[in-house]
């Protein structure tokens, strides 16, 4: 009987996407669309915020937002973790990660070259 009961329990595990037990809710590791363009929007403010200040001070939020994105860009490129991340998460996920990854590596260069010009 106990045996049974540990098998129907185990049903809905094997429904999951792709059939993967041990990759169940690798979803949730990875921060919703909307965190990521709230992040983005922060990122840009902070830079403006920074460059008004000191023109190089948004370069200083570069290194720290690389090595998130780089983070997240690996967890994409992983061979194990990728598929199972675009079976549960989908290809627009995707997309927005890598589109939302770019713009917080490019937004803080790219206020302080524009400050950094207005100072000449």
């Amino acid at each position: 009987m106990k045996r049974l009961i540990e098998t129907l329990a185990a049903l809905p595990l094997l429904a999951l996407p792709g059939g993967s037990v041990a990759l169940a809710g690798v979803a949730e590791r990875e921060p919703p669309s909307a965190v990521l363009w709230l992040l983005v929007i922060g990122i840009a403010a902070l830079s403006w915020v920074m460059a008004c200040r000191r023109w190089w001070l948004p370069l200083a939020i570069w290194v720290p937002a690389a090595l998130f994105i780089s983070s997240l860009i690996a967890d994409v490129a992983d061979p194990v973790i990728g598929p199972a991340l675009r079976e549960e998460l989908g290809l627009g996920y995707i997309l927005q990660l890598d589109l939302a990854g770019a713009l917080v590596l490019v937004l803080p260069l790219m206020v302080a070259n524009m400050w950094f010009t207005r100072r000449e």
